[in-house]
């Protein structure tokens, strides 16, 4: 993209800068502050919210807002960074959470992509009898496991209160929260979850799951980017079940962009970079490249491998999420995922989780 983009423009020379991820998340505040970057990659959500508010961003000026809305920009991914009126992130790509299974065994053991809770359960159960362990969480970096505490908390609780909850507005002591873990520990209990995979990196996860050792594994639909060519299409995703009836279906689907350093030592060039992207087709490749849905619609589009499940479950959606710990308080991300470790190990205790996460946010 960028030497595409260096081609088109011979006055410009573009420097890249690659970091590992969560040294990037701890270091983003300190980089922005340097006054050396033009343009910087982030997440939508609470994380953006807090970087704007500390007039650490510049938003997009008018004219590369409507670009965006001209060149087809879905809407809900540019409102998906507007902050008090202002557009604060440039969309790359977006995608949903969901449940990740191979076809075939699904076919073999005659199940199929449950859609409520009863339904789930009988799939564990069906897939335990038959010597598969129903579900893989690489949980060693802690943010795979969030992820499940959003669908128990989204299920149960709705999206207003799960709002509020990760704004710091309810305690984790609240019956409501205590719920939460009680229905995932009943799954934890029951043996559903492989204990090997629980100290491991996610993606160290997929090879339990490609060789029917692991029925399901929930992750965002970007992980289609790992699968092996050779049973990619074998590979299917369904939305995580329904558990109370009345309850909307809101789903986590964060949102990646690019957003801009107020202090720049470039601002004009780099709205020549922006404004290549939103026109060349950059975008959609990087999307194809990440197996992500782009920000940038266009039904021409080569079809990516959970695409068209993807789509259906941000379609049904009746509101999204960012995901945790892009729309938590960031005081908060800390004692939660300490609480999620202490809960993941065995008795899976309920009160140990919610009282070590109040405590280290009272804190």
């Amino acid at each position: 993209m960028i030497n595409e983009f260096s081609a088109a423009n011979p006055d410009v020379h573009v420097t890249q800068h690659g970091y590992p991820q969560e040294q990037y998340k701890r270091d983003f505040t300190t980089r922005l502050k340097s006054g050396k970057v033009d343009v910087a990659f982030w997440y939508a959500g609470e994380r953006l919210r807090d970087a704007a508010a500390n007039k650490l961003l510049a938003p997009l000026d008018p004219d590369t807002v409507t670009l965006l809305k001209k060149k087809k920009f879905s809407p809900v991914t540019i409102d998906g960074t507007r902050i008090d009126g202002e557009v604060y992130g440039f969309p790359l790509y977006y995608y949903p959470w969901g449940f990740v299974y191979r076809k075939s065994l699904f076919k073999r053991l005659g199940i199929k992509p449950p859609s409520t809770w009863d339904e789930f359960l009988h799939v564990c159960e069906r897939l335990s009898a038959q010597g598969v362990t129903p579900i893989g969480l690489g949980a060693s970096a802690n943010w795979p496991a969030a992820g499940w505490f959003d669908y128990f908390d989204l299920r149960l609780n709705g999206l207003e209160f799960h709002r509020k909850l990760l704004r710091g507005d309810v305690p984790f002591t609240d019956p409501r929260v205590r719920h939460v873990f009680d229905v995932w520990g009943g799954l934890l209990r029951k043996g559903y979850f492989l204990p090997t995979t629980l100290e491991q990196e996610h993606e160290r996860v997929l090879p339990y799951l490609y060789r029917n050792h692991v029925g399901m594994m929930l992750m965002g639909s970007f992980i289609a980017a790992k699968f092996p060519q050779a049973i990619a299409d074998d590979m299917g995703f369904f939305a995580f079940p329904a558990i109370s009836p009345d309850m909307p279906a809101y789903e986590d689907a964060p949102l990646d962009v690019l957003v801009l350093p107020a202090k720049s030592p470039n601002p004009q060039v780099r709205k020549r970079f922006l404004t290549f992207l939103a026109e060349s087709g950059a975008i959609r490749h990087i999307a194809e490249a990440d197996q992500t849905l782009p920000a940038q619609s266009d039904t021409t589009f080569p079809p990516i491998l959970l695409g068209d499940p993807a789509r259906r479950v941000l379609n049904h959606a009746a509101g999204l999420s960012s995901f945790f710990d892009r729309e938590a308080d960031a005081d908060l991300i800390g004692p939660v995922s300490e609480g999620l470790r202490l809960f993941l190990k065995p008795p899976h205790d309920t009160e140990q989780a919610v009282a070590t996460i109040e405590k280290l946010r009272q804190k």
